[in-house]
């Protein structure tokens, strides 16, 4: 008994193994794309305001490369640069948000949806680089826009970053075999038949025991 168990075991360990790996590239890439998308709306918020207010997006984008620290190994071109670290950074952010997401997904919480989910992410987010984080490692970036500008970027990367998240879910349900079941079929005209069968051998042998 201890070895077919063992047997069992051991035989579903390469299965579970294939899932979980499948599992795990599966929420990477869901996070890669949701936070790519995150990035990009980020990216075209501040040059909407930027073309609205007259601010210059080079000087964020060069502000980015200071504040990650990395403005003096590129400093040839630190508007590329600063445009590249927002996006490495976005990606990540969207990798830690899907696993996030699939870790209370899979526990079934009532959650509408990711998009509450994102949003209070996204806001926890900003709070803590614009509240904690960035005062002591680069403060003049704080001042680059308002806090309500910087805020609504945030909210801007949680709602694509949701949509992306909602799109790519819909799309591996609709991948999923659909599960065939047996369903039992009773055949009205059969089990009539079959009725009436009943009703005849009983009258046939109460006729047998009247006659008796």
């Amino acid at each position: 008994m201890i070895s077919w168990y063992s047997g069992r075991i051991l035989n579903s360990l390469p299965h579970l193994t294939d899932k979980r790996a499948k599992t795990l590239l599966e929420t990477t890439r869901h996070g890669i794309v949701a936070g790519a998308t995150g990035g990009f709306a980020e990216i075209a918020w501040v040059t909407l305001y930027a073309g609205a207010t007259g601010v210059d997006p080079a000087t964020v984008a060069r502000a980015v490369t200071t504040a990650a620290g990395v403005s003096a190994l590129f400093s040839a071109d630190p508007v590329a640069l600063g445009v590249t670290v927002h996006m490495a950074l976005a990606v990540m952010l969207g990798i830690a948000l899907s696993f996030g997401w699939r870790t209370l997904s899979s526990h079934r919480l009532d959650i509408a949806g990711p998009f509450p989910f994102m949003l209070v992410a996204l806001i926890g987010v900003w709070a803590v680089n614009f509240l904690v984080l960035l005062p002591g490692i680069s403060p003049a970036f704080i001042h680059l826009v308002p806090y309500s500008v910087s805020l609504m970027s945030k909210i801007l990367f949680g709602l694509a970053a949701a949509e992306a998240f909602r799109r790519q879910d819909a799309l591996a349900l609709k991948a999923q075999p659909v599960p065939y079941r047996l369903v039992p079929v009773i055949i009205q005209g059969r089990l009539a038949a079959v009725h009436r069968c009943d009703r005849n051998i009983f009258a046939f042998l109460s006729e047998k025991i009247r006659e008796l």
